[in-house]
């Protein structure tokens, strides 16, 4: 997989703002299921959302549907990005990563991403989780070269 960057996930969420809402409208879409999906990153901004399917079809799990992770990888690896990113939604609890969230996190060269649907707009955090757990900046960025918080 091509990469342009350090080994380790990205130091912060940098993403424009139609595919920051792609990635909420999903989450809300399949609520009140815990959604999920991939962000693709090429250097240290989000390029591509891939909304997925959870097989789990569980509102406290997730599990994104197998050849959805398969054809989004083989993509990504075609473009020469990375996977930056894996969002999940809580649909009924805070944005903070569960038990259940930190013993699934498999890929530590991922962000994961936390949606908490308890507020309107909902709230979105990052973590890096690669033996320890730390918060990373979420940016929205409305324009090229521009920066907002979320």
């Amino acid at each position: 997989m091509a990469r342009d960057r350090q080994n380790g996930a990205p130091e912060a969420l940098n993403i424009g703002a139609p595919l920051y809402h792609q990635m909420i409208e999903h989450v809300r879409s399949v609520a009140p299921i815990e959604g999920v999906g991939l962000i693709a990153f090429s250097g240290s901004r989000a390029v591509k959302i891939y909304p997925g399917t959870n097989t789990e079809q569980s509102t406290t799990r997730y599990n994104m549907d197998p050849a959805e992770v398969i054809a989004a990888l083989n993509e990504i690896d075609r473009q020469g990005w990375y996977l930056g990113a894996i969002f999940h939604s809580h649909p009924r609890s805070e944005a903070t990563p569960s038990p259940t969230d930190l013993r699934h996190a498999y890929y530590p060269d991922a962000l994961m991403v936390i949606i908490s649907l308890l507020t309107d707009p909902p709230t979105v955090r990052a973590f890096r989780v690669d033996g320890e757990v730390r918060e990373v900046p979420v940016r929205v960025l409305p324009e090229e070269g521009t920066a907002a918080t979320a």
